[in-house]
């Protein structure tokens, strides 16, 4: 099994030279040989690619190999110009435009059928300050290119774990990971962002502050094509150190007794934890790492409660964070799942009552997991942006892996069960970056009512002929 049952078994078994004044570095990127066709060739800073070109299969690819979107164009971008060129094209051809960068969107909004797809991908350069500590990187940077880059200077950008998720995508719809509780999300980070508008314009969002705002966590793929982004970086923590919690042949009532043991003892995790819940078939595998002390008073009783309730416990650490991410960082993909938002929570009594039915589907359909990771901390602080839930500690994820097309419909309909449970016990928030093409009301499960009324009013002005869309982007006003 694929992806997440790989994350299980191997980051679960560790634990999911300054040049001037400026350190500067072009990340390389994997791909196929280049056709000499003219068709192929970058021209102002884009290589439009048709099917037929060689190396569209390579530009088209995503994470979810489920996803068979087949663009009639892909607009391969090197620069800020390039972007504006495929711009006009696509307005001349009159083509509905996706955006692409690291490929992760769960859903496939970063292509689209007959349109045309923008793939600032190739647009990787990062460059760090030494003296501020600030980071200026492009739209196709993945998060393993970025800990590559700044950990030898010393410094790390908060994110999330999976080596190959772009950076602006992860960024634009808030960004949590390992070290959310202590720093916050990475759209915290953000200070600055550069944008081709639905009309070809440049914007800069040192000129334009909404557009800062609407980037801290308002999604992506809505009204522009954000090129370049600029953060504050943090220190790089000295240490990393983890511990793995499992319990086996768990039934209904047991899982519910070890989940609410967890949810009282992650309550006092000090905020340089983090914890995750994850059941998958009849074993729960709790993890909890520390880029602080082992020996923090929270963290001392959060590892003495579970060890009374779990039949296994193994450590690791501590060791350096460039080494312990590795661990987290998954396979390369593509992979065959279904990964969504199975919503924010206060609380156990947030998801009591859909719990017998999320655990009766994952205790008799192989290949669910039902996870809950937790936020707070430094998420909860207040931050101007457009991510809406930063009073919920806990976000839980509905995951699916298979191999076969027969197995995929069983986990489908099983998905779908759970996200009717989770829905009755009145669970309505979401992430926006774990998208369900099936929840009713996801603008406001993803932005809130204000917000989306407000990221409506920017797609009324930066893209007002709708020209960049997919199934879940902002809508125009009425």
């Amino acid at each position: 099994m694929h992806t997440r049952r790989s994350f299980l078994r191997t980051s679960l078994a560790a634990t999911t030279a300054i040049l001037a004044d400026v350190s500067s570095i072009a990340a390389k990127e994997r791909t196929a040989a280049v056709s000499k066709s003219p068709s192929d060739a970058y021209v102002g800073g884009v290589k439009f690619l048709t099917p037929e070109a060689p190396d569209y299969a390579t530009a088209r690819e995503v994470y979810n190999a489920g996803i068979l979107t087949q663009p009639k164009v892909i607009a391969y971008c090197t620069s800020e110009t390039g972007v504006q060129h495929a711009l006009e094209r696509a307005k001349a051809e009159n083509w509905p435009v996706a955006v692409k960068a690291g490929g992760h969107s769960f859903e496939g909004f970063c292509l689209n059928d007959d349109g045309l797809v923008v793939s600032v991908s190739p647009m990787r350069e990062m460059q760090l300050d030494p003296k501020t500590g600030i980071l200026t990187a492009g739209a196709g940077c993945r998060l393993e290119e970025v800990n590559q880059f700044l950990l030898p200077r010393g410094r790390f950008l908060p994110a999330g774990s999976c080596r190959t998720v772009g950076l602006s995508g992860l960024t634009l719809g808030g960004g949590y990971g390992m070290f959310a509780r202590k720093w916050g999300l990475t759209c915290d980070h953000l200070r600055r962002i550069k944008m081709v508008d639905g009309a070809g314009m440049i914007r800069d969002s040192n000129e334009e502050p909404d557009l800062l705002w609407s980037s801290r966590g308002g999604g992506n793929g809505h009204f522009g094509i954000v090129t370049e982004l600029t953060f504050n970086t943090r220190p790089a923590p000295a240490q990393f150190s983890s511990w793995k919690f499992r319990a086996y042949k768990l039934d209904p009532k047991r899982a519910t007794a070890l989940l609410e043991a967890w949810f009282d003892a992650t309550s006092e995790l000090p905020n340089e934890a983090f914890s995750a819940w994850i059941m998958n078939g009849s074993q729960v595998t709790v993890v909890v790492i520390t880029i602080g002390s082992r020996e923090e008073k929270g963290l001392v009783a959060f590892r003495r409660q579970l060890t009374g309730l779990t039949k296994k416990v193994t450590s690791g650490g501590p060791t350096s964070l460039k080494k312990a991410l590795t661990w987290y960082y998954g396979e390369q993909g593509p992979v065959y799942f279904k990964n969504a938002s199975a919503g924010y929570y206060k609380g156990i009594d947030d998801v009591r009552s859909a719990l017998p039915g999320i655990f009766e589907e994952v205790l008799t359909v192989p290949g669910l997991i039902f996870q809950i990771n937790t936020l707070g901390g430094a998420i909860s602080n207040d931050v101007e942006g457009a991510y809406p839930h930063r009073a919920f500690p806990y976000l839980g994820e509905s995951q699916a892996y298979w191999e076969s097309a027969s197995h995929a419909a069983v986990l489908r309909e099983a998905i779908g069960r759970m996200r009717n449970h989770i829905a009755q016990a009145g669970v309505t928030n979401h992430y926006a970056n774990y998208p369900d093409l099936a929840f009713r009301d996801w603008p406001t499960a993803y932005y809130g009512a204000e917000n989306y009324a407000r990221l409506q009013q920017l797609k009324q002005r930066y893209d007002p002929e709708n020209r960049i869309h997919h199934p879940q982007s902002v809508q125009l006003p009425v």
